[in-house]
């Protein structure tokens, strides 16, 4: 910041005219910390939704019928994009609290 001089040095220094548009406000402030809360419970909700999807993989792959039935071309590909769509989704109603539970922690 540019120091400026003052006659009298009993005086209160003196502010440029353009400090007021430099400083961020309250409003600005609270803002960008809303920014942040979004982007932490965003990640959040994406880490419990890969944490679900896991999850749902494993009790599908032990409920399924072993017996060796072939199954069509790319169903396993299939049933792993809709368990990570449904695991997701579950992420982002809630799911086990454990999003919640990151964003209070980080988020204070």
């Amino acid at each position: 910041m540019i120091a400026y001089l003052n006659a009298n040095p009993n005086s209160a220094p003196v502010q440029p005219p353009y400090s007021r548009l430099i400083s961020p406000g309250p409003q600005t402030q609270q803002a960008h910390a809303m920014s942040q809360i979004q982007k932490l419970t965003k990640a959040a909700q994406e880490f419990e939704g890969v944490l679900l999807s896991t999850l749902l993989e494993e009790f599908q792959k032990s409920s399924l019928d072993t017996s060796g039935a072939s199954q069509g071309a790319g169903s396993e590909t299939l049933r792993s994009l809709g368990t990570q769509a449904v695991a997701q989704a579950l992420a982002a109603r809630g799911g086990l609290g454990i999003a919640r539970m990151i964003v209070h922690h980080f988020g204070g």
